[in-house]
């Protein structure tokens, strides 16, 4: 019986998280528990469980008596967190320097064949980008061997995600941000390392990490 309230717990924790990801709860919406159970058609303890967690990882906080809301994700943070994936990615990739095999590549070489073949199709969207995204900066990553970085690295990658939703609200801003940020990068990276680069595979990475923070300074710029 606990198993299965963990379960549900967990797929109502995936349902919001997913929203908030989307965008689908604006910053200054009220979230309330009747409002996700109607949603997400599941009963109280679940939600409750699943707000409780979401609340503690800072992705929601509670307004009392009024409900709850998405947590604003700063320039700060944005900034935090693109200085800490350069440190675990960079170190990964330089650890992996060593002890790179085919095998590796292959991995990555199947993660942007499988992109590619979702982009031709058509299939592609917003959530399958970031999906990939997290996708090959966690798989190249784990070549380094350390499992707590990746986790990192994926709540990290959650994190910009959230940010996206948060500040490109509009259909134009999404189109220009993708214009620079598409896979390009990661199909680079993979032919340099193809050769055993590692030095301007490094490079490349660099500046793929930074897209979202280089992408906030433009605007920034942009506004003065």
């Amino acid at each position: 019986m606990a198993a299965r309230k963990t379960t549900f717990k967990q797929q109502v924790y995936d349902y919001i998280f997913c929203d908030v990801l989307e965008g689908n709860f604006p910053l200054d919406q009220f979230i309330t528990e009747k409002q996700l159970m109607e949603r997400y058609q599941v009963g109280k303890a679940p939600v409750r469980e699943a707000l409780i967690e979401l609340c503690n990882e800072n992705i929601l906080h509670s307004i009392p008596r009024l409900g709850y809301q998405v947590t604003p994700v700063t320039e700060r943070n944005i900034m935090d967190a693109t200085e800490l994936r350069l440190d675990l990615e960079l170190h990964a990739l330089e650890k992996t320097r060593q002890n790179f095999t085919d095998s590796m590549l292959t991995q990555i070489s199947r993660l942007n064949q499988d992109w590619w073949q979702e982009a031709i199709s058509g299939e592609i969207n917003i959530k399958n980008r970031w999906q990939h995204n997290s996708l090959f900066h966690t798989t190249l990553c784990s070549f380094a061997g350390n499992e707590l970085a990746v986790d990192v690295v994926r709540k990290l990658i959650q994190l910009e995600w959230r940010a996206y939703a948060q500040m490109l609200a509009t259909p134009e801003q999404r189109r220009d941000f993708f214009n620079q940020s598409t896979s390009k990068p990661h199909i680079e990276i993979e032919r340099v390392l193809s050769r055993r680069d590692f030095d301007t595979a490094a490079t490349l990475l660099r500046q793929d990490i930074m897209t979202l923070l280089d992408w906030l300074v433009s605007q920034t710029k942009r506004r003065f």
